[in-house]
This record gives C-alpha cells, structure tokens and sequence, in this order.
C-alpha cells in the first residue's frame, strides 16, 4: 500500500513539474507562414532567482557564480534560437536581420531556478532541471501591436552543470512556443 501511494505522488509531482505554455490571449496564426521571421528580446528586468535578486543570488554564491554567469545566460538564448528553428521549421523563424523581421517575442522570464545538482546525480533523468516561468509578447513589429500574449512555466531535464540547465530549461520553451506556433488557428 505504501508502494502504491509513492508512486501516485510520485506520478503527481512529475506531471506538475513539467508544465506548459499556453496561449493567453490573441493569436498565432500570422506566424504559421514559411517567410515569417521573428526578433527575440529576452527580459530580464524583473527576474529573480531562486526568490532572490539575480546580483544578490550570484553574490551569495561567490565569484565563480558571477563571473560564469553572463556565458551561461548567452548559452541559453543561443540553445532557444537553434532548436525552435529547428522545430518550427514549417512556418516562423528566429532571425538576427532586424530589417527582415516582421514580428518580435519579447520573452519575460520572472522566475529561473536551477534545480538541484544533487537530484540530478540521485535521480538522473527523472529528477526536475532548471525551471523558467514567465510570458511572451508576440509583437507585430508594422505597428507595433502585439498579436498574443503567452505564459509559460517549463523545466529543462536534469543535469550537472548550470549552463547545461538552464540551456535544457530554455530548449523546452522553444519546443513549447514552436508547438504552440503550429497548432495555430
């Protein structure tokens, strides 16, 4: 019996902790075109880190922290662009070319956790990574309205080091916002 019941809240944990995006309102329609392309701006102005302010978190956690830090970051982002071109490669793509972009996704992350090092070496696949939280504002960038509002909540596998799982978190939210792209109606 006790079995049993470890494995139900086992089971619970696991399908809370793998959340979603979803699309809040407006819609996605416009980019299910193969010759859309689209600017990322990431903020990360009202972040915190593990509940904390990010200085304050990277301070805690000494030099080695904050001095790694702005490499991992970059890591992430770069992982983003990669795989939702790779996923959506039907219909939106990410571009750098500012000219050739018709849309933006400026991407609010409010929360990033990393996880635990130690569950990732107990647990391995299944232990929860870094987690992101935040929302996306889809913006036509013709007039500068925004055509969707998106929340998201995604978790990256677990893995040893922090690059690694942020990149893995920020690889889930591309393959989120990508799917989200082509269910588009």
């Amino acid at each position: 019996m006790k079995k049993i019941l470890l494995i139900m809240v086992a089971a619970m944990i696991s399908m809370t902790a793998w959340a979603d995006s979803e699309l809040k309102s407006g819609s996605l329609k416009p980019l299910k075109s193969p010759d859309a392309r689209v600017l990322i701006t990431w903020d990360y102005s009202k972040m915190t880190i593990e509940d904390k302010a990010p200085a304050e978190y990277l301070k805690e956690k000494g030099p080695d922290w904050e001095k790694d830090y702005p490499a991992e970051v970059a890591a992430g982002e770069a992982a983003f662009d990669v795989l939702f071109n790779k996923k959506d490669k039907k219909y939106a793509q990410i571009t750098d070319d500012e000219d050739a972009a018709q849309y933006e996704f400026i991407i609010h992350v409010d929360k990033f956790h990393y996880g635990s090092l130690g569950a990732a070496i107990a647990f391995g696949g299944f232990a929860r990574g870094a987690h992101i939280e935040g929302t996306v504002d889809v913006i036509n960038l013709k007039d500068k309205s925004k055509i969707a509002t998106l929340e998201y909540d995604c978790s990256g596998s677990a893995a040893y080091s922090n690059e690694a799982r942020r990149v893995l978190a920020y690889q889930d939210l591309a393959k989120d916002l990508a799917k989200l792209v082509g269910k588009a109606k």
